[in-house]
C-alpha cells in the first residue's frame, strides 16, 4: 500500500510538471480570425419605396422573356432590363404585343406603351397616373392564367428606376411577388464635384454617373476647383480634348437619367457690369450647350468679397456688403434674361459668396431680394461643414435669402480640407423632413471618387425618402454592393470602414473606429488582469487588417481599392506594428528584455512605413505629384494604442532623459495632431495649426516648475531641411511666471532652432513667438520642442543621418534614434556627461552598435560591457559610485551605429535574461506545492499503516 502511494504521488508530480510547462507555454494571444458576418438577408429595395407589399405573383426571368414595349420606351430602361434578365439566366425579346402562350413583362410609361393600362387593370392594380415625376410602379398578377409583370413609370426616368428596383430583388432568376408605388420626395438628388485637389478622371466620372443611376441620384454638377478652364482661365474655351471628354460625359449622364449641370466660377476677377465678361460667359456656356448641356450654374463661392473693376464700383451704389450682392444679382439676372429664358434652358443655379448660416445680413438680404426668383440658390447649412441640418435652420435660411427655390450644397464627405483622411461614415444629422422645404441636396464628395460611394449611397436613400432613411441599413447595403459576394471581402471592407468613421473635425460627437476601439479597451483590461483569452479579439482584428491590401483587391468595385490603396497599406502597417507591440508587452511582463526590444523595434519600423507620404496631391503649378500626403487611418485609435504601448516600454526601461519633461500649448487652433505631439519625443508626429500665425501667436512649453535652462531645440516644418508650415519670423522667449518674458533669440526661416543661452537662466515657461506675418499664408507645424539643462552633456564625433542628432539617443523614448551617417573611426564615441557626479543603477543600450560601454569615475574610464552588434538590447549593472559620464566607445571600422536609447537608469537591470526564470516559475511553484502535499500524504499513510499493524502483533503474541 505504501509503495502504491509513492507511485501515485510520483505520478501526480510528473503530471503537475507537464501541466505547468504546458500552461507556461500557452501564448498570451491566440491566432485566428473572427468568423465573417453572416450573409445578408434577401435585399430590400433601396431607396425605401413610399409603398411596398408582397401582393402579386412570382415571375421567372429565365429562358426567353417577352417584354412588351412601345416605340418610345426608354432605351436606357430597356438596356438595363436586358442586363438584369441576362444575369438571371434568361434573354429578352422586345415585342409590341404580349404573347398569349407564356408570361409577359410590360415596360414603359402609359404614354409610350398604352397596353400597360390594360395590363394593370387586368391584374387589379392602379396604373401610374397618380405618380409624381420620376415615380414608378411595379405590379404582378395573372390574366386568364397568364403571368404578368408590369414595370411602369410616370416618365422615362421613372421607368428606368422601376427596373433599378427590380434589379435589387431578383433571386435565383425569379422576381418575388411584389407591388410597389414609389416616387422621390426631393426633385434634386445628386453630387457636385466641387472640391479643391486632384480632379476626378474622365473614367471616374463615367463610373460615378452609372452609380448615380443605380442609386436614383439624378443630378451631377461639374465644378472641380482645379479645372483651370472653370476658374483660373474661365474666359477661355475648352480645347478639343476637353470637348471630347465632355461629350462622353454628357452622353453617359443621359444614359443613366442624370442631369448634367456645368458650373462656371468667374468670381475671382469678373467685372459684373462688363459686356466683355458677359459675352465670355455666354461663349463658354454655348460651347457646353452645343454638346447637350441644358443646365448652367454660376459659382460665386470662395472669392474675395470685393468688386474687381472701377466700372462695378461706379455702377453699383449700395453700401457695405450689399454692393457686392447687387453686382452679382445684376450679372445673374442678365444671364437669365438674355440666355436662359430665350434658349428655354433649365433654371440658372448659383451658390452665393456668403453661403452658410441662417442669420440675416445685408449681403444675403440684397442677394435674395435682387436675384430673379427662378434662380436656384445653394446653401451649405449653418456652417461650411454642417454636422446637423435642421428644418428650423433651413426655414430661417430660406427666409433670409428670400429664396423661392432653395437647395443644399452639402459638404460631406468632402476631404479637401483633410486630404489625409477618408470619410466612410454614413450620412447622418439631416432632418427627415427637409424635403418639405428645399428642392434637393447635392453632396460634395471626396477627392477619391470610388471611396465617396459609401456616403453617396446615403444621399441616394435619404434624398428619395428621408422619413424612411435608415443609415445602418444603407451602410450595410453599400458595403455589400462594393465588396461583392465574397464573405471574406465583405468582412475585410467592414473592418476598413470601421477605421474611417470620424468625420473630423466637423462632427460635434465624433465616433472613433468603434469596433477597433472596443477591442482595444478589452485588450488593455485583459492585459492588466493577465487574461490572455480576452486579448485575442484585438489580435484577430489586427490580423484581419494586415490582409486588407490583398483582400480588398478582390472587391466587386475595384476603383474603391485603388482609391484607398494608401490608406489600406498604412492600415496594414499600423496593424503589424501593433501586433509586434502586443508581443513586446508580453515580453516586458516576463522580463525578456531582448525579445521585448526586438518586438518594439519591429513595431517602430512598421509604424515608420505607415507614416510615409503616399497620397498624391497637386503641386503649386497644378501638376499631380505622387507621395505628397501621409494617409491618416484608424481615427487615432491605432496611433493611440501604439503610443500607449511605447509608453509601457519606455516606462519599463525607465531611462532618465537629457531634457526637461514639459507640457505644450498653442494660441492657434489645431488642424491636425495636438499640442501633446510637440513633446512626445517622436519626430514622425507633429502639431499643425489650421491658421497662419498672427503677430504674437505662440507655442509655449510649461516645464512644471522653475528650472535652470541652458539650451532650446525646436524642430519646425515637415523636415529639418525644407521650409514649409512654420513660424518664419520667430522669437524664442522665456519666463518664470508666464507674464513677464525675456528675449532669448530671433530666427528667420529656421526649420531647426538650436539655441544655447549665453548663461544659464531660470525659467518655467519657454515659447516660440511669431514676430511678423508668414509668407503665403503658411500655417505652423512643430514636430518637437525641447528644453535642456545648462549642459545636456550629449556629444559625439559621428555625424548623424538626415534629421538625426545625438540627443535622440537620450530622449527617453524608443521611437527615435541617433543614426550615424558614417562608420566609426578610432576613438569615435557617443557620450553623456552629467552636470555633477551621480549614482547610477544600470545602463541599457537599445539599438545596434559595436564597441565598449564605459562609465567615468574619479579613477577614469571603466569598462562595463562589450557590445554585441547583433543584439538589440544589452544592459549592465553599474557598481561604481559617483559616475560623471557614460559613453559607447565604438569599434573602429564597424557598421554605422543606430542607438535608439542610451538608457541611464536609476535602478537595477530591467530584464537582460532570456526569460527562463519567469517561464519556469509556475513549474517551480507547482513542484514545491506538490512536494509539500506529498510529504503530508506520506506521513498520513505511515501513521495509518502503523495503526493497522499494531493489533496484529498483539494477537500474534497471545497465540
Amino acid at each position: 500500500m505504501l509503495r502504491s502511494g509513492k507511485w501515485v504521488i510520483a505520478g501526480l508530480l510528473a503530471l503537475a510538471v507537464v501541466a505547468s510547462i504546458a500552461v507556461a507555454s500557452i501564448p498570451a494571444v491566440s491566432p485566428g480570425i473572427q468568423p465573417a458576418h453572416a450573409a445578408a438577408a434577401a435585399p430590400v429595395i433601396l431607396p425605401t419605396p413610399q409603398h411596398e407589399s408582397t401582393r402579386g405573383v412570382t415571375f421567372s426571368l429565365s429562358g426567353s422573356v417577352a417584354v412588351v414595349v412601345g416605340k418610345n420606351t426608354d432605351a436606357a430602361a430597356k438596356t438595363l432590363l436586358a442586363g438584369v434578365v441576362k444575369r438571371a439566366g434568361g434573354s429578352v425579346a422586345f415585342v409590341p404585343r404580349a404573347p398569349k402562350d407564356r408570361p409577359a413583362l410590360y415596360l414603359g410609361t402609359i404614354a409610350d406603351n398604352p397596353a400597360i393600362a390594360d395590363a394593370t387593370t387586368a391584374i387589379g392594380v392602379d396604373d401610374a397616373d397618380g405618380l409624381t415625376d420620376e415615380g414608378y410602379a411595379i405590379a404582378s398578377g395573372t390574366r386568364g392564367g397568364q403571368k404578368i409583370l408590369v414595370l411602369t413609370g410616370r416618365d422615362a426616368t421613372g421607368t428606368y428606376y422601376a427596373v433599378q428596383s427590380v434589379r435589387q430583388v431578383v433571386r435565383d432568376g425569379v422576381v418575388p411577388a411584389l407591388e410597389v408605388r414609389d416616387w422621390p420626395l426631393m426633385p434634386v438628388r445628386g453630387a457636385i464635384e466641387g472640391f479643391y485637389g486632384v480632379p476626378w478622371t474622365a473614367q471616374a466620372r463615367l463610373d460615378q454617373l452609372a452609380f448615380y443611376g443605380r442609386h436614383k441620384l439624378n443630378d451631377f454638377i461639374y465644378s472641380p476647383k482645379d479645372d483651370p478652364y472653370l476658374r483660373a482661365q474661365w474666359r477661355d474655351l475648352y480645347p478639343e480634348a476637353g470637348v471630347t471628354t465632355f461629350r462622353e460625359l454628357i452622353s453617359q449622364a443621359n444614359a443613366h437619367h442624370v442631369n448634367f449641370s456645368y458650373a462656371l466660377s468667374p468670381g475671382n476677377d469678373v467685372c459684373y457690369s462688363s459686356d466683355e465678361d458677359f459675352d465670355a460667359t455666354i461663349a463658354k456656356f454655348d460651347q457646353l450647350r452645343a454638346l447637350g448641356v441644358t443646365s448652367f450654374y454660376i459659382a460665386l463661392d470662395d472669392i474675395p468679397p470685393d468688386l474687381h473693376c472701377q466700372a462695378d464700383i461706379d455702377e453699383f451704389t449700395a453700401s457695405g456688403d450689399r454692393k457686392l450682392a447687387d453686382a452679382q444679382a445684376h450679372f445673374l439676372n442678365r444671364i437669365v434674361d438674355e440666355y436662359i429664358t430665350p434658349n428655354h434652358l433649365q433654371p440658372l443655379r448659383t451658390v452665393p459668396t456668403d453661403f452658410s448660416g441662417s442669420a440675416s445680413n445685408g449681403y444675403k438680404e440684397e442677394f435674395g431680394t435682387e436675384t430673379d426668383p427662378s434662380i436656384r440658390i445653394q446653401w451649405t447649412g449653418e456652417g461650411v461643414f454642417s454636422d446637423q441640418i435642421s428644418s428650423d435652420s433651413v426655414a430661417r435660411a430660406v427666409q433670409t435669402y428670400d429664396a423661392e427655390h432653395f437647395e443644399i450644397w452639402d459638404n460631406f464627405p468632402v476631404n479637401d480640407g483633410q486630404r489625409d483622411r477618408l470619410f466612410l461614415n454614413p450620412l447622418t444629422g439631416r432632418d427627415a423632413n427637409l424635403y418639405q422645404q428645399i428642392d434637393g441636396i447635392t453632396a460634395n464628395p471626396m477627392i477619391q471618387p470610388y471611396a465617396s460611394m459609401i456616403a453617396l449611397a446615403g444621399y441616394g436613400d435619404y434624398d428619395w425618402n428621408g422619413p424612411k432613411y435608415d443609415p445602418a441599413t444603407t451602410q450595410r447595403a453599400i458595403i455589400t454592393e462594393l465588396a461583392g459576394p465574397e464573405a471574406t471581402v465583405r468582412t475585410a471592407l467592414e473592418a476598413f470602414v470601421d477605421l474611417n468613421q470620424n468625420w473630423m473635425p466637423y462632427r460635434s460627437n465624433p465616433t472613433n473606429a468603434p469596433e477597433l476601439s472596443a477591442n482595444v479597451a478589452e485588450f488593455w483590461k485583459a492585459y492588466a488582469a493577465g487574461d490572455a483569452s480576452k486579448m485575442t479579439p484585438l489580435q484577430d482584428r489586427l490580423d484581419l487588417i494586415t490582409t486588407l491590401p490583398t483582400t480588398l483587391g478582390r472587391m466587386a468595385e475595384p476603383g474603391f481599392a485603388a482609391d484607398a490603396k494608401p490608406w489600406l497599406t498604412a492600415a496594414a502597417q499600423w496593424a503589424s506594428a501593433l501586433s509586434h507591440e502586443i508581443d513586446m508587452l508580453r515580453a516586458i511582463k516576463e522580463h525578456r528584455g531582448n525579445d521585448a526590444t526586438n518586438a518594439m523595434l519591429a513595431a517602430n519600423a512598421d509604424r515608420a512605413r505607415a507614416v510615409l507620404p503616399t497620397v498624391a496631391d497637386l503641386t503649386d503649378d497644378g501638376k499631380v505629384a505622387k507621395n505628397m500626403i501621409v494617409p491618416s487611418v484608424g481615427d487615432g485609435v491605432l496611433a493611440s494604442f501604439f503610443n500607449r504601448a511605447v509608453a509601457a516600454y519606455d516606462g519599463w526601461l525607465k531611462s532618465v532623459p537629457a531634457y526637461y519633461p514639459a507640457t505644450a500649448s498653442s494660441s492657434m487652433t489645431t488642424y491636425s495632431g495636438g499640442a501633446s505631439r510637440i513633446t512626445d519625443g517622436d519626430l514622425d508626429t507633429s502639431y499643425v495649426s489650421n491658421q497662419t500665425p498672427a503677430q504674437g501667436d505662440a507655442v509655449t512649453l510649461d516645464l512644471g516648475s522653475v528650472v535652470t535652462v541652458g539650451s532650446v531645440l525646436i524642430r519646425q516644418s515637415a523636415s529639418d531641411s525644407t521650409p514649409g508650415d512654420m513660424i518664419y519670423d520667430a522669437k524664442v522667449e522665456y519666463s518664470t511666471d508666464g507674464s513677464s518674458w525675456t528675449d532669448a533669440g530671433e530666427f528667420d526661416t529656421a526649420t531647426t532652432i538650436d539655441l544655447s543661452l549665453d548663461a544659464p537662466e531660470a525659467a518655467r515657461y519657454v515659447r516660440i513667438v511669431a514676430a511678423g506675418p508668414n509668407p503665403g499664408g503658411q500655417w505652423v507645424q512643430i514636430r518637437e520642442f525641447q528644453v535642456f539643462p545648462p549642459s545636456s552633456g550629449v556629444t559625439t564625433d559621428l555625424s548623424g543621418a538626415k534629421d538625426s542628432t545625438a540627443d535622440l539617443a537620450f530622449d527617453a523614448t524608443v521611437t527615435t534614434a541617433f543614426k550615424a551617417a558614417t562608420k566609426p573611426i578610432a576613438d569615435s564615441h557617443l557620450t553623456r556627461t552629467f552636470p555633477e557626479p551621480r549614482q547610477i543603477g544600470s545602463i541599457a543600450i537599445v539599438g545596434k552598435a559595436s564597441g565598449r560601454l564605459q562609465v567615468k569615475t574619479q579613477a577614469g574610464w571603466q569598462n562595463l560591457l562589450t557590445l554585441d552588434s547583433t543584439q538589440s538590447f544589452q544592459e549592465a549593472v553599474v557598481k561604481a559610485k559617483q559616475i560623471s559620464a557614460a559613453r559607447i566607445l565604438f569599434t573602429p571600422g564597424s557598421a554605422a551605429p543606430t542607438v535608439y536609447e542610451f538608457a541611464v537608469r536609476p535602478g537595477p537591470p530591467v530584464g537582460s535574461n532570456s526569460g527562463w526564470i519567469p517561464q519556469l516559475l509556475p513549474v517551480v511553484v507547482s513542484v514545491v506545492v506538490l512536494v509539500v502535499l506529498g510529504g503530508i500524504v506520506t506521513i498520513f499513510y505511515r501513521r495509518r499503516m502503523r495503526r493497522r499493524r499494531r493489533p496484529a502483533l498483539v494477537r500474534g503474541a497471545r497465540s
